[in-house]
């Protein structure tokens, strides 16, 4: 079987990812293969997603990949085609994204034998996604990056639970990308007062409701669904709940639009699926990345990313959140010297190309 796959780079350093990473991070990776130090593989995604089942997607338990590997003849062929694929191009190192369930143990022993370091790499673990996606496979890898900081309000840390489950975590920031970083950046002249970006999950209709009932139409609201218009069953769905919880009007942006929106926008407001767990989207970065002042929940772990009341301003409920934006609103100095202080950090520390930078420290370190 031929393995589909991209190449970068013409370095003795080989890394192969699971994922065409050049489609949202090409500035990072054209960066990286200047120092002449690695070559970069890419998989398509869809080559081996296939050989799944939809149920199988659907977040199954780790005796549902044996069982597929069992019977998947196709699959264990591919397996033992990409095992000879990185023998032959002698690649030293494979990331392996989003998920532990397209590969099985003995696959990923094999690997190891080859000398070949393998690493998971999950965004997903500040939710109930953690139990299919990393728990179960944790232990096969010789690194396990995380982007979510605490597993629940009693203090457990996501890296916690990884250890228990055999894991060795650590934990990397999600990361801006560079085409999402305002080079050209100001703090005053923005005219959105507060705006919040991202989908409308059933689990944040009734704090988004709140927010909104307070602010009116000071409070934009933009998402991928945009106002729930489409045809289909979960457009619907989005409409039913846009006029229940009486959200208004919710606009879908295109990439350029959804910069200019950042630029513009004075605060901007943000939350998890679970209050307690994370932080983790990504929508914490970008903010921060573009001036935007922010007002976030998961207040147990923001320590770990930005610094509460200088560089963001987190809550516990909405009714503190709408005091606090409402504060801010009124104190332009204090919230410009906040989104500075945020928007320092996040170029300094949290693009992309910082986290690809740690990635492959510690793939190579060894080599050092």
């Amino acid at each position: 079987m031929q393995i589909k796959h991209s190449v970068l780079g013409k370095g003795d350093k080989k890394v192969l990812f699971d994922i065409q990473m050049l489609l949202y991070y090409k500035q990072e990776f054209d960066e990286l293969v200047k120092t002449g130090e690695y070559t970069f593989y890419f998989l398509e995604r869809g080559q081996f997603t296939s050989l799944f089942s939809h149920d199988f997607l659907n977040r199954v338990s780790f005796s549902g990949l044996d069982k597929t590997y069992k019977k998947n003849s196709d699959l264990k062929d591919y397996y033992q085609s990409l095992l000879s694929f990185c023998r032959e191009e002698k690649i030293k190192a494979c990331v392996f994204t989003s998920t532990g369930q397209y590969w099985h143990p003995d696959f990923l022993q094999l690997l190891k034998k080859e000398g070949i370091t393998i690493a998971l790499s999950t965004a997903d673990d500040d939710t109930s996604a953690i139990k299919y996606c990393s728990l179960p496979y944790t232990k096969y890898y010789d690194y396990h990056f995380h982007v979510g900081v605490m597993y629940d309000k009693e203090g457990k840390t996501i890296a916690d639970v990884l250890r228990e489950h055999g894991g060795n975590p650590i934990w990397l920031p999600l990361g801006a990308r560079a085409d999402h970083i305002n080079q050209d950046i100001r703090f005053d002249n923005r005219d959105i007062e507060l705006c919040y970006i991202g989908n409308m999950n059933p689990p944040k209709f009734f704090r988004i409701s709140k927010l909104k009932r307070h602010f009116g139409d000071r409070l934009k609201l933009y998402g991928a669904q945009g106002n729930g218009d489409r045809k289909s069953l979960k457009g619907i769905f989005y409409k039913i709940c846009n006029k229940l919880f009486r959200l208004g009007y919710i606009q879908k942006l295109t990439e350029d639009e959804l910069l200019e929106v950042y630029r513009r926008t004075k605060i901007g407001f943000n939350l998890h699926l679970v209050p307690y767990k994370g932080p983790s989207n990504s929508r914490m970065y970008e903010l921060a990345s573009n001036g935007v002042m922010q007002v976030c929940d998961n207040k147990l772990g923001m320590s770990r990313v930005f610094e509460d009341g200088k560089e963001i301003v987190c809550y516990e409920t909405i009714d503190e959140a709408i005091e606090k934006i409402e504060y801010y609103l009124e104190n332009e100095k204090g919230r410009i010297e906040i989104a500075k202080a945020a928007y320092l950090r996040s170029k300094n520390e949290y693009s992309y190309l910082h986290v690809m930078e740690k990635i492959l420290f510690v793939l190579f370190r060894n080599d050092l």
